[in-house]
């Protein structure tokens, strides 16, 4: 089984995989945060770094569907699909350009998705939503205190969740989606509501 949780920065998903991994016993394809070497320099001067972050995650991610094609039962924390949320976000902020907007959609379109995404061995069976405010999320950022993140404004993180939210109300008829709200409900909560809708 292949399972996505997805949802803005700060809704808790890598806390989240991690104990739903234990639970299930599951491979884990954690974010490739801690590797991304234009991480810090992008949230410093995103105008600069936004394309090059956003080609590296896309690389990155690509990388952890063709390891997965041989796992029989995986766990993504956040998924390829959700790559152009984040390149949405930075062309409506002016940080990335027509010329290499157009670039990247058309290398995720005709190259990352029709060869690759839908592999049926790799294709998700699930996709769990975790739905949060901003003003929720943005106080988890702080609790967590990445140094990178501090500085980021609050208008980046809205509208990240406005897209987050667009991308789900387009998409909720053609992909599995299981919605969870999660600003009142605990990780260990959260992870005990997955387990009963896969075992449905």
């Amino acid at each position: 089984m292949k399972i996505v949780l997805s949802g803005v920065v700060g809704v808790g998903k890598s806390t989240i995989s991690e104990k739903l991994a234990q639970k299930l016993n599951f491979k884990i394809m954690q974010e490739p945060v801690a590797t991304n070497p234009y991480l810090d320099d992008f949230y410093a001067n995103p105008k600069d770094f936004a394309f090059k972050m956003q080609i590296f995650m896309l690389m990155a991610r690509s990388k952890q569907l063709k390891a997965a094609i041989n796992e029989k039962n995986v766990i993504f924390d956040r998924s390829i699909l959700e790559d152009p949320i984040f390149v949405e976000v930075l062309k409506a902020q002016n940080n990335i350009n027509d010329v290499d907007y157009q670039v990247y959609y058309d290398f995720y379109q005709h190259v990352v998705i029709s060869s690759l995404y839908f592999d049926p061995k790799i294709k998700p069976d699930l996709i769990i939503y975790l739905k949060v405010t901003t003003e929720n999320a943005i106080k988890r950022i702080n609790q967590r205190g990445r140094e990178s993140e501090k500085h980021v404004s609050p208008s980046y993180w809205k509208l990240l969740n406005e897209k987050y939210e667009d991308w789900y109300l387009k998409n909720r008829n053609k992909l599995p989606f299981f919605v969870i709200d999660a600003n009142s409900k605990n990780p260990d909560e959260i992870v005990n509501e997955i387990l009963k809708k896969i075992k449905k």
